[in-house]
């Protein structure tokens, strides 16, 4: 058994290598547990190397460990950088699984990886090679499997890294060799119990300076960066110490103009990128200070404001700027402030990646953030707040029945009101912003809803995580709209978290129904 982990330094470190097209990242993503690496019917996809911690679960016991893909080796034209990335994930291996595909048997390219570089990355160190020998789905391919003993790895698993066949017999071979050596041992605590790290997303268009960010955070060439846009493609998750704060960096693929995402890597790493966000608590927007802003960076921030995620815009490359007349701090937040107006609750910082200026306060920020996220508004305080406020906004007379927080993932409000359809959209604006002067939630967007409250029947029925009430949003506002048309549309939804749940039910009791 297989589950996602937040992070634990000194895991043990399982490594695949391989050439290209033998299936590692399909087996990364088996013992990982999840979709994680790209996978498509292409050689080359995998470019970095990716590591993530995972729990197995192996005769009734826990473990936890790392588990990292690299790129494959030969016939690329970053197969330099590629080759490198292995070899310093070799360097610190405790596992080796070399990977091979069943079909084809044991090719020249297969002897020379490993010859050229599982040996010679491990001549110096005691660390175990297993033999993985892939796609064997049928007992044909199993008589192949022999034909791999010619490695000289004396453990050889057949195995089926699509259909998972094999895989619990890898995880067993894997566990004893690192118990072997005394690197490995169960688990006492329960997940629950280890510390959670933030995760946060680091999202931009292409050459940015992104991976040059993770790098200089981590002190070390934890990516291939190369001036050609576009190197990294799948999300990366790295542990990292950020000043004095302990954080996961997650480094994306540069997102591109749609005229540029037609092919399979480019739409995948799109998808990828908003995954990374959705799993992140806070997506730093990476900026250029040379290149300025374009219209692909408001798209990128209008799919994290999607998303719900916490955002720190990031303006990198600073160092290039200095000294440049008429241009100041004051000149690009004006300028920045103009472009992303919808993020106006989103913080600004200056950085340069390669002067590594400027983590420290960033780091800081993160966690300011993430404290703001946390706080819960009790349903008797809000409801007054809200009742109050509502004095000053409201045109239409709306009435104010209850109103609750549902989520803290965005901070989410449902206000129960006699009259939903208008609410004016001054008073939405206005509560809104009211809500960050009295309780902050900055660099994290609020959502304030409005369901229709008196009626007995509709609201007050049960919902749960999944379930919908009738709500109100705000159009989109065009020009020359009256003050009728802007009012809210019905029927989005929204999740009460599980957390508020019983709180919601409570709440939903004290409604008055009609005549009350």
């Amino acid at each position: 058994m297989i589950t996602r982990l937040v992070p634990k330094l000194n895991a043990p470190r399982v490594v695949i290598v391989g050439r290209p097209n033998v299936g590692k990242s399909t087996l990364f993503n088996r013992l990982f547990g999840a979709k994680r690496a790209l996978v498509l019917d292409e050689p080359g996809v995998t470019r970095d190397r990716l590591e993530e911690q995972v729990e197995w679960w192996v005769k009734g016991k826990r473990y936890i460990l790392n588990v990292i893909d690299t790129g494959g080796l030969g016939g690329d034209r970053l197969g330099e950088e590629i080759a490198f990335q292995v070899k310093t994930a070799l360097e610190r291996a405790d596992v080796v699984v070399s990977m091979y595909d069943g079909q084809t048997g044991y090719t020249p390219a297969d002897m020379e990886v490993t010859q050229r570089m599982v040996r010679s990355g491990l001549k110096n160190k005691q660390i175990a090679l297993i033999a993985a020998v892939n796609k064997v789905d049928d007992s044909v391919h199993a008589d192949m499997v022999n034909e791999f003993y010619a490695t000289g790895i004396a453990d050889v698993v057949g195995l089926s890294a699509e259909h998972g066949r094999g895989i619990e017999t890898l995880q067993e071979t894997i566990i004893e060799r690192l118990t072997e050596a005394g690197k490995i041992s169960p688990e006492d605590r329960a997940e629950s119990e280890i510390d959670r790290v933030p995760r946060i997303a680091i999202v931009g268009r292409p050459n940015v300076g992104k991976s040059t960010f993770v790098n200089a955070v981590m002190k070390e060439e934890r990516m291939i960066t190369s001036p050609v846009a576009g190197t990294t493609v799948d999300a990366i998750d790295s542990l990292v110490k950020m000043g004095d704060k302990e954080m996961v960096l997650i480094d994306t693929a540069g997102i591109r103009r749609k005229s540029k995402t037609e092919q399979g890597v480019e739409v995948l790493s799109i998808i990828q990128a908003r995954k990374a966000v959705e799993r992140a608590n806070v997506a730093i927007l990476m900026l250029d200070a040379e290149g300025g802003t374009t219209d692909q960076d408001e798209k990128i921030a209008g799919m994290i404001e999607e998303t719900g995620c916490s955002v720190i815009l990031v303006m990198n490359k600073w160092d290039t700027m200095r000294g440049k007349k008429g241009f100041s701090k004051d000149d690009a937040a004006e300028q920045i402030r103009h472009k992303f107006g919808f993020l106006r609750y989103a913080p600004l910082m200056f950085i340069s990646a390669k002067e590594r200026s400027g983590f420290q306060d960033l780091a800081e920020l993160v966690y300011d953030i993430l404290e703001q996220r946390r706080v819960r508004i009790t349903t008797n305080e809000f409801t007054n707040w809200v009742r109050a406020e509502s004095e000053v906004h409201n045109p239409y007379n709306v009435k104010f029945y209850l109103c609750h927080q549902v989520s803290r993932h965005p901070p989410t409000f449902v206000c129960h009101v006699s009259q939903p359809e208008k609410v004016h959209f001054s008073l939405h604006r206005h509560l809104v912003n009211a809500i960050r002067e009295k309780w902050g939630f900055m660099g994290t967007p609020v959502r304030v809803l409005f369901v229709e409250g008196k009626s007995r029947t509709g609201p007050r029925r049960k919902l749960d995580r999944s379930s919908t009430g009738r709500v109100m949003r705000a159009p989109k506002i065009d020009d020359g709209m009256t003050a009728q048309e802007l009012t809210y549309e019905p029927e989005v939804g929204f999740t009460v978290d599980a957390d508020f749940e019983q709180d919601y039910e409570t709440d939903l009791r004290s409604i008055p129904g009609d005549g009350d």
